[in-house]
């Protein structure tokens, strides 16, 4: 797909997804979180590339803030803010530890559709051509970005907890294994997180709670984008369609297609 048709997109699906948010939340507290994620997405995008040289942006990008596509931390707030709403419908009373995991479960699917598409590329392959930590980095930086109070806070608690976690796990871990191609072994990892979302998916579903029209309908819209970016630079990749296929079940599972009507109140009978 030409990247100019791409960031086309981008942008249409971007304007979308807040008008489908906005049906949950207010215009005013929508855009001003969407700024602040946004600015902190930029920040850790930014030093995470400029720090780490463990990936880059393809220079077919249009428009950039030094090192980052424009785009990218404008899209980056609709990935976030979509887990929490699903993370919200399903555990309520599970902390922000849960759409952090959500993120890092969907950027999987964003991470190796784009990696393909050339739109950026990583110094590693680890799983279809995605390092496990490059797809962990998303959700580390999620949890920082909506652990605060107060929302101000996430521009700076985000790209901290991202280089804290990243360097945590890299010197703890991942500096000394799982790395190099991960073959079928990396969907051995990716089955494992999917068995375990469909446990959570299983367990919600028991006590009625599902994913309503207002918190699915954005999400599908911004997947549509990178459905399409599959088709058009992949139609016939086995591997990629199981790993698209591995993500989607369980959001299947909890998914409610029409919103429940609401009780209708008891009339008294006419004397």
């Amino acid at each position: 797909m030409p990247i100019a048709l791409f960031e086309v997109l981008c942008v249409v699906i971007v304007a979308l997804s807040l008008v489908a948010m906005a049906r949950v939340h207010a215009w005013k507290a929508l855009l001003a979180e969407y700024g602040l994620l946004a600015a902190a997405a930029w920040l850790g995008e930014e030093s995470c590339v400029g720090l780490y040289r463990f990936y880059a942006y393809s220079d077919a990008w249009h428009g950039r803030l030094h090192l980052v596509p424009i785009l990218v931390p404008l899209i980056w707030p609709l990935v976030i803010l979509s887990a929490r709403d699903v993370s919200r419908a399903l555990w309520p009373t599970v902390g922000p530890w849960a759409a952090a995991c959500l993120v890092a479960f969907d950027a999987s699917l964003v991470e190796v559709i784009a990696v393909r598409a050339g739109l950026w590329h990583w110094a590693e392959p680890g799983h279809l051509g995605v390092p496990l930590i490059g797809i962990l980095g998303w959700g580390y930086f999620a949890f920082g970005a909506l652990a605060p109070k107060t929302r101000a806070l996430a521009v700076l608690a985000g790209p901290l907890a991202a280089h804290a976690l990243i360097q945590l796990t890299w010197w703890g871990g991942f500096r000394w294994g799982l790395r190099g191609d991960l073959g079928h072994w990396g969907f051995v990892i990716l089955g494992a997180a999917t068995l375990a979302f469909v446990a959570g998916a299983v367990r919600a579903r028991g006590r009625g709670a599902m994913m309503t029209p207002p918190v699915w309908i954005p999400r599908v819209i911004a997947a549509l984008l990178f459905f399409v970016l599959l088709v058009w630079t992949a139609p016939a990749d086995p591997w990629l369609w199981l790993h698209t296929a591995m993500i989607a079940v369980p959001y299947l599972l909890v998914t409610e297609i029409r919103s429940r009507a609401a009780p209708r109140a008891a009339t008294a009978p006419s004397p």
